[in-house]
């Protein structure tokens, strides 16, 4: 999809965005609105609030229109689209509505995931429109039956002790080195499939394993 014109205001190029002809219906929100925070960057124009309001409306209108007024643009669902990619169990955007937004560099991974999705080439799974990643998948399970998981679910983070965050991330008491890297890779994993109590949990689990007396 190439408007672009050098003479052109941003305003101008952005009027002229005809709809996604890919079918975007299955992928929720925040992914069409890092998509459109992209779409924006690589045709030069500043991703303002306002900008990708009306960007995310042209492209994807059955997405981003008011309920009651199929013409125009809901911005409140706009924002909280950004402000989820934003908030820091994902973080594929940085910004705000003030300074205007930016691609973050996890975010890049989600956006080249995004295209896929739109392109075909990743199939979304047909009752919860998330893709299926084994891998991280079985990693997460595992996570949630350690008893240092089924403790902080009960609110029983006092009763976790170091010993049980070690064996949590698969490491012994004297592989610190090895429990960090595993550490990472959980976090990794859950912002992934978006597991937000594992997130949780694992900062928790970060604070306990260097000695925070706050965890």
């Amino acid at each position: 999809m190439d408007i672009l014109n050098q003479n052109e205001k941003d305003e101008d190029i952005i009027r002229k965005i005809p709809e996604s002809k890919e079918n975007y219906l299955p992928l929720d929100k925040d992914r069409l609105a890092l998509f459109t925070v992209n779409f924006l960057e690589v045709r030069n124009i500043e991703p303002t609030f306002d900008k990708i309001v009306v960007t995310a409306f042209k492209l994807f209108p059955e997405k981003f229109s008011l309920i009651g007024f199929p013409e125009y643009p809901d911005a409140k669902v706009v924002h909280d689209s950004l402000w989820h990619c934003t908030y820091k169990t994902k973080r594929w955007i940085s910004g705000n509505v003030q300074s205007g937004f930016k691609i973050t560099e996890k975010g890049k991974y989600f956006l080249e995931e995004t295209k896929k999705i739109l392109e075909g080439k990743i199939k979304l799974t047909k009752t919860h429109t998330t893709i299926p990643r084994r891998k991280e998948i079985t990693f997460i399970n595992m996570l949630k039956k350690t008893e240092a998981y089924k403790k902080y679910l009960q609110n029983k983070k006092d009763k976790i002790t170091k010993s049980e965050i070690f064996e949590t991330l698969k490491a012994t008491q004297n592989s610190r080195e090895l429990a960090e890297m595993h550490l990472t890779r959980y976090i990794e994993y859950a912002n992934r499939v978006n597991e937000t109590s594992v997130i949780q949990f694992l900062e928790f689990a970060k604070k306990k394993l260097r000695g925070n007396k706050n965890a």
